[in-house]
């Protein structure tokens, strides 16, 4: 993997085991940094830890720092938690980020591009945290609105060895550790795919898709390697929920900022999401307020749930 080597680096930085070159098509997404070219071929793990895609020698960076994962044709951008978090255009991740041609992804004080110069016509979105662009989507694969998307480094038989909270996060009590056992282990059914894509035969075999009570997760082996397995898990929301809500007779903005207030966000949250000021944020809420009949936020979300329920 190709290693980072930036100031306050801890070590010196290991050899690139994977190889790094100039993209060879003008739609071949790739980062970019100091001169360095790593093409993304598919998911790309970024930490300080040597078995990572991409490496960032340097005691700011976490082990497992942040996650590029393609869906459809786009490409994400998600913080695993980090200690430091990661910033996009000067602007800390709060969700996962929908990537477009030029960001600038700013880790620890490494700096990097993410190219993508192919996306195409350039359209609006607040829905994935923070105002992002994108592009239109081709052909009839439908775009998610959102999309988590997390690490979990497992063996072969299920017990994971990174990832507690994250598992817990998708598949709550379904995770089981025997009495005395050191680790969780994925549920039934996920072991039993995990076993038959690490066999010789079905290694790189399709996805896992689960879903239960209006949520999709999907899991898909990204690495196995001397017994440990990158389990890649991503829940995906293909219709905005503020659609939903803009039904209820909201603007379009309005029903931005009531998705984010359902969310449990505050309204400074809300303003650094949108890229306005709280002042604005100040206004839509007294609007929304008016409209719903309700003084204060926990009757407007009431409001949204009785209504979108009824």
């Amino acid at each position: 993997m190709p290693a980072l080597p930036t100031e306050g680096a801890c070590a010196d930085p290991l050899p690139p085991t994977r190889p790094v070159s100039t993209p060879s098509t003008e739609n071949q997404a790739c980062l970019k940094w100091s001169g360095e070219t790593l093409l993304l071929e598919g998911p790309c793990v970024i930490g300080r830890r040597s078995d990572n895609d991409l490496q960032i020698n340097n005691v700011q960076a976490s082990r497992r720092h942040a996650l590029v994962i393609r869906v459809n044709d786009d490409w994400w951008l998600n913080d695993l938690g980090s200690r430091n978090g990661v910033q996009v255009n000067g602007v800390r991740l709060s969700a996962a980020r929908r990537l477009r041609d030029g960001d600038e992804i700013r880790i620890a004080n490494q700096s990097i591009t993410f190219r993508h110069s192919s996306q195409g016509p350039i359209h609006r979105s607040t829905i994935a945290g923070g105002t992002t662009q994108f592009a239109v989507p081709n052909g009839d694969a439908p775009t998610p609105s959102a999309v988590s998307c997390d690490l979990i480094v497992a063996t072969e038989t299920g017990a994971i060895l990174e990832g507690d909270k994250v598992g817990y996060w998708y598949f709550g009590k379904a995770l089981e550790r025997a009495p005395g056992a050191e680790h969780y282990h994925l549920p039934a059914g996920v072991c039993q795919w995990l076993e038959r894509a690490t066999t010789a035969e079905e290694n790189g075999s399709a996805s896992l898709e689960l879903e239960e009570k209006g949520r999709r997760v999907i899991i898909s082996l990204a690495r196995y390697k001397a017994g440990r397995c990158f389990l890649l898990v991503r829940e995906e929301s293909f219709t905005a929920s503020m659609e939903k809500i803009q039904t209820l007779g909201l603007t379009e903005r309005e029903a931005e900022v009531m998705h984010w207030i359902c969310l449990g966000k505050t309204n400074q949250d809300i303003a650094k999401i949108l890229d306005v000021t709280v002042h604005t944020v100040n206004r839509h809420v007294e609007h929304i307020f008016k409209k719903f009949g309700v003084d204060n936020r926990q009757k407007a979300v009431l409001t949204v749930q009785e209504r979108l329920t009824a």
